[in-house]
């Protein structure tokens, strides 16, 4: 099993970050990149003036925290964009804005409520006990993002980082002020522990191991953990055609289910992709007609 050791391999050095485009210094043994676009166009001249160090100081927030007590081979990418809005001015600037948080492949998240207050001076902190309505969220996406990184490298690798996900929208929930959208952020990460959605989990697994095999010129056992989640994903179609988790990792992966299965002697594989996914007919149709025997 690939991951049930602690890896320790050099990681990947180097950050973007964007308000809306930001380039940090190169940073130390990263373990979350953090590729964030705050756009500031919405806001009025004095809060955009005073908003233009924001994503430098989510970054570093991000950057500057071990979330993972092993390093990875490679940094967990947390793509974050958001259009901030002006709410208004109390005690402290409150701000809010609509979410898209993705791994920039296949994991993506649409968040329609996002509310909390800053001023230039602020300084973020990590602080599990004290609610924050900036950091939380921050960090309720960092521990979902590594918790689907984790589950490639080892079989439902993940689950304590969803479970601190899951802990923090619990905990959020009792915000006085800012707990809109922690409802549906823990709808979400019980959906993800929840025993149903296990199967789809199960076949990151197996689809991410078998890829690293097959880069590793094992083409056998490559064909056979990549064929396991065809299986799965098979599954997952005939319950549901219209499952848009499906689309979406087809449409991350097609490519390379497509060429792990390029020395099959039968074509049976690729009439199940064909099925489940008829958006790249034409890929599949291409690496079947190349078939030894088809």
């Amino acid at each position: 099993m690939i991951c049930g050791r602690k890896i320790k391999i050099a990681l990947f050095l180097g950050c973007l970050a964007t308000v809306p485009m930001f380039q940090p210094p190169l940073a130390q043994a990263q373990q979350v990149k953090p590729v964030f676009q705050i756009y500031l166009e919405t806001l009025p001249l004095r809060q955009q003036e005073e908003m233009r160090g924001f994503g430098r100081k989510l970054t570093d927030y991000v950057e500057g925290w071990d979330w993972l007590d092993e390093d990875l081979p490679e940094p967990v990418v947390f793509q974050l964009e958001a259009f901030l809005a002006f709410i208004g001015s109390t005690v402290k600037t409150q701000y809010g804005s609509k979410l898209t948080v993705s791994n920039g492949l296949d994991v993506k998240f649409l968040d329609r409520w996002w509310f909390f207050e800053f001023e230039q001076d602020d300084v973020l902190k990590h602080d599990d006990r004290q609610f924050h309505p900036l950091t939380w969220l921050i960090d309720y996406y960092a521990h979902l993002l590594i918790g689907y990184e984790l589950d490639k490298y080892d079989e439902f690798g993940g689950d304590g980082h969803f479970r601190r996900a899951q802990q923090i929208a619990m905990d959020a929930r009792f915000s006085q002020d800012y707990q809109k959208g922690w409802d549906e952020r823990l709808e979400v990460v019980e959906g993800v522990r929840n025993e149903v959605y296990r199967p789809f989990r199960r076949l990151r697994w197996l689809f991410y191991r078998g890829v690293g095999l097959y880069r590793q010129k094992n083409d056998k056992e490559a064909r056979l953990l990549c064929r396991q989640a065809v299986d799965i994903l098979s599954m997952l179609y005939d319950q549901n055609a219209r499952d848009e988790r499906i689309k979406e990792f087809m449409a991350a992966h097609y490519l390379q289910f497509a060429d792990v299965f390029k020395t099959e002697t039968s074509p049976e594989v690729y009439r199940i992709l064909l099925r489940i996914d008829p958006e790249h007919k034409t890929t599949y149709m291409e690496y079947m007609s190349k078939l030894e025997n088809p």
